[in-house]
């Protein structure tokens, strides 16, 4: 998706525009929420692993607000969007549902 919506970026998907350690990329400690919430399916083949990766890069900033990581296993890339009324695509948007309202 990167390359299609910026396919000149400076480093392709190491711009840090997208990736949040590449060179010159803006500290996290610095996001402008007080609250995240990383939903990764453990199936993900896609960027399973650079959502885990990002929960902990957040965690580990310095950042001062409320960081939630939701793991799903069995499931891939964007399950919730592609199957949306299986049971684990419930569980997703359900969990994300609660963490918004609260």
């Amino acid at each position: 998706m990167w390359n299609f919506v910026y396919p000149d970026a400076p480093g392709g998907v190491d711009n840090p525009m997208l990736n949040p350690v590449a060179a010159n990329a803006p500290s996290l400690v610095k996001l402008g929420c007080r609250r995240l919430f990383v939903g990764v399916a453990g199936e993900d083949e896609i960027i399973g692993d650079r959502g885990v990766w990002y929960y902990e890069l957040v965690k580990d900033s310095g950042w001062e607000g409320e960081i939630e990581l939701f793991e799903l296993e069995g499931e891939g890339h964007a399950h919730q969007y592609l199957r949306p009324h299986t049971d684990n695509a419930k569980k997703m948007i359900d969990r994300l549902a609660s963490f918004i309202k609260h």
